[in-house]
């Protein structure tokens, strides 16, 4: 029953984090494409590469400020050099996976109309965002390591307290509150009667 609840836990956090890491990347890529439009028809008329460069990285600084306030904040290390650092990196792979989409469209086939360099942008960018999400929540983010489980009783019971020490020390209860299944009953003391 306990592998069970763990197994739920962790689809549970998936699940939200994926929909929060899906917010966060839509907001984002609408700032990009924003960016990159008006960087393209003002500035760089003749270089799409560089406008997607420019809007790629005033998008990722957005996206990394609240990607650790919101989507992984219970995963938030006080490693913020690190993860800043490696957020910029898996950024740059995959800017690089996005860029690799839109040289081919542009270079490779031609296409140099708007509407083809923004499609090749929405292919790339749906490629370089798995490729996000699944370095941020190995990498980045990645708070701390769950207790491996062995089947021998000894390293079970161990497992157990560590995972109930864990949940205790994760409880999203207010400072001060105590959980109602851990706050031990009044005590019982018999009523006296008040008759003299």
């Amino acid at each position: 029953m306990a592998g069970v609840r763990a197994w739920y836990r962790r689809w549970q956090t998936l699940i939200g984090e994926a929909w929060r890491f899906g917010l966060v990347g839509a907001t984002n890529v609408l700032i990009n494409f924003l960016l990159f439009n008006v960087l393209v028809v003002t500035w760089f008329s003749d270089s799409e590469l560089k406008a997607n460069v420019v809007a790629t990285a005033f998008a990722t600084t957005s996206s990394y400020l609240m990607n650790r306030a919101w989507t992984f904040r219970h995963r938030k290390t006080d490693r913020i050099r690190r993860e800043y650092v490696l957020f910029f990196l898996f950024n740059g792979i995959g800017l690089g996976i996005e860029l690799a989409v839109m040289g081919l469209i542009k270079y490779g086939l031609g296409l140099t109309a708007l509407w083809a360099i923004n499609l090749a942008k929405v292919a790339g960018l749906g490629l370089g965002t798995v490729f996000r999400f699944w370095t941020y929540r190995t990498f980045v983010f990645a708070g701390p390591r769950p207790v491996p489980t062995d089947a021998s009783p000894a390293h079970t019971s161990a497992s157990a307290a560590a995972s109930a020490s864990s949940d205790l020390s994760q409880s999203p209860l207010p400072a001060g509150a105590s959980s109602p299944e851990l706050t031990p009953p009044p005590p019982t003391t018999p009523i006296a009667s008040s008759r003299s």
